[in-house]
């Protein structure tokens, strides 16, 4: 794991091969843990049993290892993240933040919006998305190693959803004007956040 920002007592961590991760000093205790990671689903919570949570990493195309754990973040909008994580990764979280830090992801960050729309938070190596029409249609993290990874998953949702119809909505966590200008170019109704 490594810490990439710490702002507000926030803090977001990228999950990677790892083990071992540090967090900057903080003006006070750490409330919130966001968990960057490709191995995260997004399920309804009425369909959510906590025995199922390596049938529905399986089911998604990313078995479990024995050494995995799942760290499960209910919402209070009906749906819940589970995060895949190395059973030594959780147990440093844990011992790190202490039980009353809440954990998030970006696929929970709310949208708000009942027109057709995609958004799309890319943090460089991980793009989350999903799509709403008008209700959510899809919840997604792709992992991607280039530029071409990017163009080559951006024409793919162009190809599933129509641009002209769907508003995008951008958080870029990086100052990275190609891939600003890629969006830009991509998609006509693009709103960046």
């Amino acid at each position: 794991m490594k810490g990439l920002s710490n702002t507000n007592n926030k803090v977001s961590i990228r999950i990677t091969g790892g083990h071992s991760f540090s967090v900057p000093a903080t003006q006070g205790r750490i409330s919130e843990v966001e968990l960057l990671t490709e191995r995260t689903l997004l399920v309804p919570e009425q369909f959510y049993a906590a025995d199922g949570c390596r049938a529905a990493f399986t089911a998604a195309g990313m078995p479990l290892d024995e050494e995995d754990a799942t760290l499960s973040i209910r919402t209070d909008k009906g749906m819940m993240a589970l995060i895949a994580l190395s059973s030594e990764t959780l147990e440093k979280l844990h011992s790190t933040f202490g039980d009353e830090v809440h954990y998030t992801t970006p696929l929970l960050h709310p949208v708000g919006n009942i027109e057709p729309t995609i958004w799309i938070c890319d943090t460089e190596d991980l793009i989350y998305i999903k799509v709403y029409d008008p209700k959510l249609q899809m919840a997604e993290v792709i992992a991607i190693q280039s530029e071409a990874d990017r163009d080559y998953l951006l024409s793919r949702l162009c190809a599933a959803c129509d641009p002209k119809r769907y508003t995008v909505r951008l958080t870029l966590r990086s100052n990275n004007k190609q891939t600003l200008k890629l969006y830009k170019n991509t998609f006509k109704r693009l709103q960046c956040e």
